[in-house]
């Protein structure tokens, strides 16, 4: 007996032992740097999968771990989205949405032709055009809900293959795409470098203002105040500026800027480096009583403190009256010493609180987006009625959930770890059973097809994103910035924005990114799951 034949009797011996052995090799290979310092990621643990099922059938792993996997990522997603797909639909996005849209649609469209006319059969188009805009999401509820209409097996594998065929160079399109527009925009003088994130300076007031109005309108955060007596003081909203007093400022470069131009002028005296008298401290929000309320409501100032920055995860947010905290958000609080105590009280500053609060609220979400999925949809022209599904149900409720934030006593919101944790194993569950299940057509479709599939998928994604760059032109959203943002968002894909963040304002593409994943999301599931039957 060889060496691969007892791994294989090993590896179908256990479901749990073929599952993370998978995951464990899909990480190994997802972590190898590529040209442009991309790396694959989780996507890998698909690959894997495809290479385990076309290795032995015997390695299929349960249908109930491939849809607990799913549901957990799609509801943390959505948790995680909901902000951003509501205020998306505002003014100030809908230029920037109405382009993703369009240019979403354009690639249907060329799917759907692929299959209607026969270049490629049907469920391949399905599964390409989820690869070509690397979305698992749309994958995973594209195949969920091809298995309730009753498709086979091997057409729903084939779903998959077309995915995993597609994924690949879609990534590679992107990557170039965005190294070219970024050349461009380096050629023509536009500025792209990437800019700071929040910092702190001190402003000399010559035009006495109230604060709480200046912060307002500039989007910055007044820490401190130094009045001409040499008394210095926390500044709440309703603090008045005086003339010849010196603050503390706390913003973007651009807004500290702007707020310094509206009060007077920056000063030599560096008071933010100066903490006589006062402690700078970050606390863990655990506390439920402020959570998913907006810092104005709040009353920090009461107990003895001013918030000046919020941390969540790695990214730092801009802090206005209207920020809402989150269970797990880090709050930088200016004090007293003497107030420490207290404000670790009010904000409650226990990890072990942070982590545990909030699964029995997680939990009722998903039983709700369970039920919501299985509600029928009738729309014309459909023989059997469109159902959600699991996934599609449970985003739906997430989005719900996740704008409300509370409801009474119950937390819809994980903390941001916690969120980060639950998607990450969710969708390297997916990837591992849709990889196997699917793997063993795989030589034979690319045996077949296999060069057909490689040039309809590069003319796809390429034609996709030249499409929303000219839609971009055509709304006069032309910064690079704001371009590459949304490139991003229409692929909703996080490796090509850590790249995209190399190469210009991280703060412009992180605003534009975020503008349109929501919606892209979403739309994505709703199309793949309509060119299974139209």
């Amino acid at each position: 007996m060889t060496i691969l034949d007892t791994a294989l009797r090993w590896l179908e011996s256990s479901v749990l032992i073929r599952l993370f052995v998978i995951i464990a090799l899909g990480y190994l290979l997802g972590d190898v740097k590529l040209p442009g310092k991309f790396r694959f990621g989780v996507a890998a643990v698909l690959f894997v999968g495809l290479a385990f099922g076309a290795w032995s059938p015997a390695l299929k792993l349960p249908e109930e771990i491939q849809s607990m996997g799913l549901v957990l990522f799609v509801y943390c997603i959505g948790l995680q989205a909901a902000a951003g797909f509501f205020g998306a639909l505002r003014r100030d996005g809908l230029a920037l949405n109405a382009a993703t849209m369009l240019a979403l649609l354009s690639v249907f469209a060329a799917c759907w032709a692929l299959g209607r006319f026969g270049v490629v059969p049907r469920d391949l188009a399905t599964g390409l055009f989820c690869g070509t805009l690397t979305n698992t999401v749309a994958l995973g509820a594209a195949t969920e809900a091809a298995a309730h209409s009753g498709w086979s097996t091997a057409q729903i594998d084939h779903v998959v293959l077309g995915y995993g065929v597609a994924y690949p160079l879609a990534i590679i399109v992107i990557l170039l795409l965005i190294q070219w527009r970024a050349a461009a925009a380096a050629r023509s003088g536009e500025r792209t470098a990437p800019v700071e994130g929040p910092m702190s300076t001190t402003i000399e007031v010559e035009r006495p203002a109230r604060a709480g109005e200046v912060m307002a309108a500039h989007g910055v955060v007044f820490t401190r105040v130094r009045l001409v007596d040499n008394s210095v003081h926390l500044i709440t909203p309703s603090t008045e500026l005086p003339a010849g007093s010196l603050i503390v400022a706390v913003g973007e470069r651009a807004r500290l800027q702007a707020a310094t131009a509206a009060l007077g002028h920056e000063s030599s005296t560096l008071l933010h480096e100066d903490r006589s008298g006062y402690e700078i401290k970050r606390f863990l929000v655990s506390n439920h009583a402020v959570v998913g309320r907006p810092l104005n409501e709040l009353g920090v100032e009461a107990a003895g403190g001013v918030v000046s920055r919020v941390r969540r995860g790695d990214i730092e947010l801009p802090v206005t009256g209207e920020t809402v905290l989150q269970l797990g958000d880090r709050v930088r609080v200016v004090s007293t010493r003497a107030r420490q105590a207290e404000l670790a009280k009010f904000f409650g500053d226990s990890l072990t609180v942070a982590s545990e609060n909030g699964y029995l609220s997680f939990a009722l979400g998903i039983v709700a987006g369970l039920a919501i999925g299985q509600i029928p949809i009738p729309l014309p022209g459909l023989e059997s009625p469109l159902r959600l599904g699991a996934a599609g149900g449970a985003l739906i409720a997430a989005l719900i959930l996740g704008r409300l934030g509370r409801t009474g006593p119950f937390i819809w919101q994980l903390t941001y770890g916690a969120n980060l944790t639950l998607r990450q194993f969710g969708i390297l569950m997916f990837l591992a059973c849709v990889g196997v299940k699917a793997g063993g057509g795989l030589v034979a479709l690319l045996q077949a097809d296999g060069l057909k599939l490689l040039a309809v998928s590069v003319g796809v994604v390429t034609g996709g994103h030249l499409l929303l760059i000219g839609l971009l032109w055509l709304f006069r959203r032309r910064a690079t910035p704001a371009v590459l943002g949304v490139m991003c968002g229409f692929q909703t894909q996080p490796a090509a924005l850590s790249m995209a963040a190399t190469r210009t304002d991280v703060s412009a593409l992180n605003t534009a990114y975020a503008t349109v994943y929501p919606l892209a999301l979403v739309t994505k599931i709703v199309l793949a799951q309509l060119l299974l039957f139209l």
